[in-house]
Parts: structure tokens; C-alpha cells; sequence
């Protein structure tokens, strides 16, 4: 999954490469080894611009919030929420006070080791409005 402009732009020359790569592929002698590697390549640009894609939809605002059932199950939709609510690695760390890095670690696991405090300010931080009903 792509998290920031930065992995946008390198999945972009990924593609790019992969690209190249396959045409190179195209001009060898049609073979099964061939077959395999340009299929391999065609499966990787199929993969990056699908990720590509998934981004600039978020990108775009374009995000409906799912009904989660358990407390656990939020911390994988930040990242997504974040990048729909159109705030960065660097503006989120701003607003929580801590360095663009601790937030790229806390998505390298999504979230998977914050804290629920956390979690709450995080959201807060990027205007997600939560509510909580126990049962019983």
C-alpha cells in the first residue's frame, strides 16, 4: 500500500522500470523462460498501478468508513483515513508533536503497536469523530 507522495513517486518509476524491462523482454526470442518473465513484469505493473490507483482514490477524498465491530480492527484504516482526509506523514506528526518518523513507524505496522490513547489522539489529530457503544 502506498502511504505518502514519496512511495507514490517511486511506484511511478517502478512502473516505469518494469515497463522498460518488459518492452526489453518483448524484442528476445519468444520462448517459455520469455513467456514467464514478461508475465512476471505484466503481473507487477498490474500489482504497482493497482496500488497507484487505490492512493489517488484516497487522495481524492473518496473513502467510506466501515462499521467496526472491535477496537482492533481501526488501527489498519488509519493510514487510508489520513491520506482521504488529506493530511501527510509530516502535517500529522506536526499536529501530534513528534517527528515525521515516528509516524512512518507507527504505518510501517498499521498502528498495530499504538497504544488506544494513541490511537484516539491520531484520530483526533486528522478530524476523525469516534464513538464507542458496549455491550454486554
Amino acid at each position: 500500500m502506498i502511504k505518502s507522495e514519496a512511495q507514490r513517486d517511486r511506484t511511478l518509476a517502478q512502473i516505469e522500470g518494469f515497463r522498460r524491462a518488459l518492452a526489453k523482454a518483448d524484442e528476445e526470442k519468444p520462448g517459455k523462460r520469455s513467456a514467464a518473465i514478461r508475465g512476471s513484469y505484466e503481473s507487477m505493473i498490474r500489482q504497482l498501478e493497482d496500488e497507484l490507483w487505490e492512493y489517488d482514490q484516497m487522495k481524492s477524498g473518496e473513502l467510506t468508513l466501515p462499521h467496526f465491530e472491535r477496537l482492533d480492527q481501526i488501527a489498519p484504516s488509519i493510514v487510508k483515513i489520513r491520506i482521504a482526509k488529506g493530511v501527510s506523514q509530516t502535517e500529522l506528526a506536526r499536529r501530534l508533536g513528534v517527528s515525521k518518523q515516528v509516524i512512518s513507524r507507527y504505518e510501517e505496522s498499521d498502528y498495530q503497536t499504538v497504544a488506544i490513547t494513541r490511537l484516539q489522539e491520531i484520530l483526533d489529530a486528522i478530524g476523525v469523530k469516534t464513538a464507542v457503544i458496549l455491550s454486554a
